[in-house]
């Protein structure tokens, strides 16, 4: 389930059904519709003897945003008056045990009591569609001169938007290398953690809003595109973020590469 705290949505399966149910009334799907394709959607959880996960989910999203229907309704209750599906928080300990009751208790309450009013959701704005492609080379340098070099893995498609999947390459210096060089580039490595082996550093990079410049605007240029890359636009992402962001985070590692001696100091 992939649970990080005792909230109702603090797992990733009751995120993920929240978020599809929402996802769906903001293509102004009909209610029942939204709720017959969510059920549809998380099938697996009745067949696998986890329906508690399922109806909880469900009903708290539905009334948080005043859709709660009856018969979900029904099956939550049923639920946390049984006190089904509490052996995670039984394994976490006590404390963490009486904080997920206490958590479903307070949803009770919710559901029995007065809903909120009916809440209409709109779809979210989607940003246009990239012109980047697989293998292109994005740079960008600081005021320095130092420069960090990015390379298009794929394109994620995305109902919000398109975003870029960048690989940052393991390489810093003043100016970009050949064609040749580009494509043997690695991406660098993010630090292994908790027994979890290391994955290279790809960043989602979007426009979460209308008004966020974009990567021409933030001081990205582009280098080449290199020819017939693979793509992959299933890239796993090590992080989101927006232009801006990257930007940042490209000024702050420089900064630091070249004090570790990594890159050379300016021409003179």
């Amino acid at each position: 389930m992939g649970a990080w705290g005792s909230g109702i949505f603090a797992n990733d399966t009751a995120a993920d059904i929240r978020g599809e149910y929402r996802e769906h009334l903001e293509d102004q799907i009909p209610d029942e519709e939204a709720t017959r394709l969510v059920i549809e959607s998380f099938g697996y959880l009745l067949r696998e003897d986890n329906a508690a996960e399922l109806w909880v989910a469900l009903a708290a999203a539905q009334s948080q945003v005043g859709r709660l229907d009856d018969e979900v309704k029904a099956a939550a209750l049923d639920v946390i008056d049984q006190g089904s599906r509490l052996e995670e928080w039984e394994e976490a300990g006590p404390d963490e045990l009486a904080e997920r009751v206490a958590a479903l208790q307070e949803l009770r309450d919710q559901l029995t009591g007065p809903q909120p009013a009916r809440m209409k959701l709109r779809r979210p704005w989607r940003h246009e569609e990239t012109e980047l492609v697989a293998g292109d080379i994005l740079s960008y340098t600081d005021a320095e001169g130092r420069m960090a070099l990015f390379r298009v893995a794929g394109i994620r498609r995305a109902r919000v938007g398109d975003m870029p999947c960048l690989e940052w390459l393991d390489w810093t210096g003043r100016s970009a290398p050949g064609t040749w060089g580009l494509a043997r580039l690695k991406p660098i490595q993010a630090p292994a953690h908790h027994g979890m082996p290391q994955v290279p550093v790809i960043y989602h990079v979007t426009r979460f809003q209308k008004k966020d410049p974009d990567w021409r605007a933030c001081g990205f240029a582009h280098v080449t595109c290199l020819p017939n890359w693979p793509a992959n636009d299933m890239a796993y992402a090590t992080f989101y973020s927006g232009w801006s962001a990257l930007s940042l985070s490209a000024e702050n590692h420089l900064a630091g590469r070249e004090q570790a001696g990594q890159i050379p100091g300016p021409l003179r």
